[in-house]
């Protein structure tokens, strides 16, 4: 028996680095600094070609050499969400630490830095009219959160459907009483991301940018340009954190023997959807209701085609985003008529807000805001001994 001394590689030993590009294609250097914290069981990348068979004859039975072509590059990256981190102040600098392939994927982050707590002018129970330091423009803090206090507020983290510039604040929440004047309302410094639609090249630059990709993978280094990415799952159960899996095409640019960089990931453990203990927030709430969910996906149905293009290495260059029709799935446990009634609403093309928020510690949580859900079929189904119904709801 005969064996090499050639040293073998361990998938788990390695390190992913993202960065958004300045002009598409070209490598913008990711370093240690641009480190993102994913799963390891599930990651994967391709090589820069394929193989189609050929049609040639050549004389014998034995067919033809294959054709060799080139293929865009697919990556995937697992993540589980979760926030900077426990304590942890955002900025315009300090971002949660998926913030590039969230931007990749072509929803836009927006930081909002923080307004002090001020008393409420009026109030309804699903409603807050908002004082001194906030915006007087329609729709400046739609879907942020809004930290309220005192009152008959109960302390309760909500966030904002629909703001007028009036600066009404309506809310996703519904209180039982209407919000009185002792109530006080502060926003958070907090980072955003919604899917975005470019007016023009200038806009397509800052809301669909690319990425490079850098995965050093025990003593060598792959590399990727001009990526653009989708969420291929997005979705968890009750109890449980929230997973994304992205899944990013490029243009490979080669591979090269290369020490893994030393880095410095966040590794705290992920926020789960629970009030926790002694938590006062609904995690979650659709309609103003909170429903017995045990799994809920949200399906972002990202229309995502790479470019043909021979004047690439591979023949192929940066992908494109395109339209999306993102709908939510949850499987509420059924309760009553009078409780509920969702077909009443389907039939009526009811739109309402929703969230599903993570976690109660400043700097690790998160939430998952629809302003406006229609509701578009139910499926009756089983949770158990009990009856439930898978419910879809199209995000608009």
């Amino acid at each position: 028996m005969h064996g090499d001394n050639f040293e073998t590689i361990r998938p788990r030993n390695v390190v992913i680095l993202v960065k958004e590009e300045s002009t598409p294609g070209v490598d913008a250097g990711p370093d240690a600094s641009d480190a993102i914290p994913f799963e390891a069981n599930g990651y994967s990348y391709n090589g820069p070609y394929t193989s189609e068979e050929s049609g040639e004859v050549n004389g014998s039975l034995v067919a033809a050499a294959p054709l060799i072509v080139g293929q865009p590059a697919d990556i995937t990256i697992p993540t589980r969400v979760k926030g900077a981190g426990a304590g942890v102040t955002y900025s315009a600098s300090v971002k949660p630490p998926h913030h590039t392939l969230l931007e990749a994927c072509g929803k836009r982050g927006l930081f909002t830095d923080a307004i002090a707590a001020a008393a409420i002018t009026a109030g309804d129970v699903s409603e807050a009219t908002l004082d001194t330091g906030f915006p007087a423009t329609a729709q400046a803090l739609r879907g942020l959160p809004l930290q309220l206090a005192a009152g008959n507020s109960g302390g309760r983290l909500v966030h904002i459907s629909d703001y007028t510039a009036g600066k009404v604040a309506t809310l996703a929440d519904l209180f039982a009483s209407a919000l009185n004047t002792s109530v006080t309302a502060a926003m958070l410094a907090n980072w955003s991301y919604a899917g975005t639609t470019p007016k023009n090249a200038s806009a397509r630059a800052t809301d669909h940018p690319t990425v490079t990709v850098y995965i050093y993978e025990d003593g060598t280094l792959h590399k990727f340009v001009g990526c653009r990415a989708s969420m291929a799952n997005f979705g968890g159960q009750s109890a449980r954190p929230g997973f994304i899996t992205y899944n990013l095409m490029g243009i490979y640019l080669g591979w090269e023997d290369a020490t893994l960089p030393t880095v410095s990931i966040p590794g705290h453990s992920a926020p789960v959807l629970s009030m926790g203990a002694g938590g006062v927030n609904p995690s979650l709430v659709i309609n103003r209701k909170e429903l017995k969910v045990a799994t809920w996906s949200l399906n972002d149905a990202q229309a995502k085609e790479t470019t043909q293009d021979p004047n690439t290495p591979f023949g192929f260059g940066s992908p494109e985003l395109g339209g999306r029709a993102p709908t939510l799935n949850i499987d509420p446990l059924s309760t009553f008529k009078a409780n509920r009634d969702t077909i009443a609403e389907i039939e009526a093309n009811a739109e309402y807000p929703g969230v599903l928020r993570f976690g109660n510690v400043p700097g690790n949580r998160w939430s998952l805001v629809h302003p406006k859900l229609l509701p578009t079929a139910k499926t009756p189904a089983t949770r158990g001994i009990h009856r439930s119904e898978n419910l879809q709801l199209r995000a608009l």
